[in-house]
């Protein structure tokens, strides 16, 4: 429904595919022979682990040479939908696509002192941290959680256990993160969505660049390294200046705990009064009438 919503001929779609859980794709079969459509696939993909990360920067590069006629890298997951239909999201990122802008949410990051956090697993056993259906994230003996505070999420070294769908959170050893504690103090730490609108300027230089490579490796074994690695190589990039943080997308998180609320027919209204782009999450399993309410305003 995605795709149909947004599919163009004059455009360029990537679709990365998490392939751990076998997913039944038969639905995008007939888009997968389009000849501006590409399909691939990867296993390792894993909750709060660096996998959706080199999805991103894979798909990214790959798209730089797969087509020319691109200006915009739009960062979406199957459970988003456009709330404007096509033309109006083409004139809102070509107003501004002259000056190159990027529409990405950045905040900087406060370090945390490691000795602050208090442990979360004391045992001397793994235990099931989480799980996500798709991934099950255990806690290593004597780690911290990683959740606590936005600065812990690099004080932390996590392990992804390829296609198991495994992901192992433990404290980092004193050597590790003295080389964390150094490289951001050089260049501070920041975080935001990890859904985004980056022009294609920033995706070619950053193909060149030593740094993003640094980058990545500093933070692969962090916490959900993306939603930081883009933040933190534009800030420290010469894009730093040519960031709107209003990135498009309607994500509600009404609980104390903020948690991405699943649209329903009573958030109907919000969606109608937004002038964002994108909104996300939408399930069918949970509300289909929502879903066709949108696709219905967009078509």
């Amino acid at each position: 429904m995605l795709l149909e919503a947004l599919y163009s001929a004059e455009d360029v779609f990537l679709i990365d595919i998490d392939d751990g859980q076998h997913p039944d794709t038969s639905a995008i079969e007939r888009f997968d022979k389009l000849p501006n459509v590409y399909v691939q696939r990867n296993a390792n993909i894993g909750w709060g682990g660096a996998g959706t990360l080199r999805k991103t920067i894979n798909g990214a590069l790959f798209l730089l040479g797969a087509a020319r006629n691109w200006d915009y890298y739009i960062v979406l997951s199957g459970q988003d939908l456009p709330l404007q239909n096509q033309n109006a999201i083409k004139e809102h990122l070509a107003r501004n696509a002259p000056s190159q802008m990027n529409y990405i949410r950045t905040n900087l990051v406060e370090p945390v002192a490691l000795e602050s956090l208090p442990i979360d697993n004391p045992s001397s056993t793994c235990h099931l941290w989480g799980d996500r259906g798709h991934t099950r994230v255990y806690a290593k003996p004597g780690t911290i959680n990683p959740q606590v505070a936005m600065g812990a999420r690099w004080l932390v070294d996590v392990a992804e256990i390829g296609e198991k769908g495994e992901v192992y959170v433990g404290t980092c050893d004193p050597l590790l993160l003295r080389r964390r504690q150094t490289f951001f103090q050089r260049y501070p730490f920041y975080m935001g969505a990890n859904w985004f609108n980056l022009h294609r300027s920033v995706i070619q230089h950053l193909r060149d660049d030593p740094f993003a490579y640094e980058l990545y490796d500093v933070l692969r074994t962090t916490f959900i390294p993306d939603e930081s690695f883009f933040q933190t190589y534009i800030m420290h990039s010469p894009f730093k200046d040519r960031v709107d943080r209003n990135y498009g997308r309607l994500i509600l998180r009404p609980g104390k705990i903020p948690r991405v609320k699943v649209f329903d027919m009573h958030d109907l209204p919000a969606i109608e009064q937004s002038d964002d782009l994108f909104g996300r999450k939408f399930d069918v399993n949970h509300d289909q009438h929502i879903v066709r309410a949108v696709l219905d305003r967009v078509a």
